[in-house]
């Protein structure tokens, strides 16, 4: 049950990609709570963390703003920054922390960093731009996706480096009008 759930979803995630890069395609839009969006990319990707040594950890309050993003859309933004924060540390093991807050003007800020390699000295801010990769086998393309994604949602996408070691992915969102942030509990939940 559960590979064909997972079918289902990769079939709906390509779907909606082709349908994004389709012209005049709108995205199917609702609302989603970041938290639970977070959690549910952790546990698919958690297999592969721990075949690295990797641990994921999440800093996420319990009660968020709401955004109103194309769900798949925004698992495919969260899969492909994670994916890239698991290959920058396949080799050595680490830490994958994802943060989420909520800004001055009303955004939900989401981070995502790692321990693993650092951003490159030149061309740090070129990073998703369009064919540039430090990848061996990188097309430059997973990034650019990403950022377009995040864009055509009212948001922007940059990276920087970590203070510790590698690097951190930041993305925006426009959070949903008069939703407010109750709690500020922090859950710890995907220690892989």
């Amino acid at each position: 049950m559960r590979v064909k759930k997972d079918g289902t979803r990769a079939t709906e995630i390509i779907n909606r990609l082709r349908a994004f890069y389709k012209k005049g395609a709108p995205p199917h839009r609702e609302s989603v709570k970041i938290r639970k969006a977070i959690n549910e990319m952790g546990v698919l990707l958690g297999k592969e963390a721990n075949r690295h040594s990797i641990t994921i950890r999440t800093e996420v309050p319990t009660e968020l703003p709401e955004v109103l993003p194309d769900r798949v859309q925004l698992q495919q933004v969260l899969r492909n920054l994670m994916l890239n924060a698991i290959e920058a540390m396949q080799d050595t093991g680490g830490e994958l922390t994802i943060r989420s807050q909520r800004t001055d003007n009303n955004m939900l800020l989401i981070s995502i960093s790692d321990t693993g390699v650092a951003l490159p000295a030149e061309g740090a801010d070129q990073i998703v731009d369009p064919f540039f990769t430090t990848k061996r086998q990188g097309a430059g393309m997973g990034l650019t996706i990403t950022r377009l994604i995040v864009e055509a949602h009212g948001g922007r996408l940059w990276a920087s480096p970590n203070a510790e070691r590698g690097a951190i992915f930041h993305f925006t969102l426009p959070a949903v009008a008069g939703a407010t942030n109750e709690h500020s509990g922090i859950a710890h939940g995907l220690h892989h």
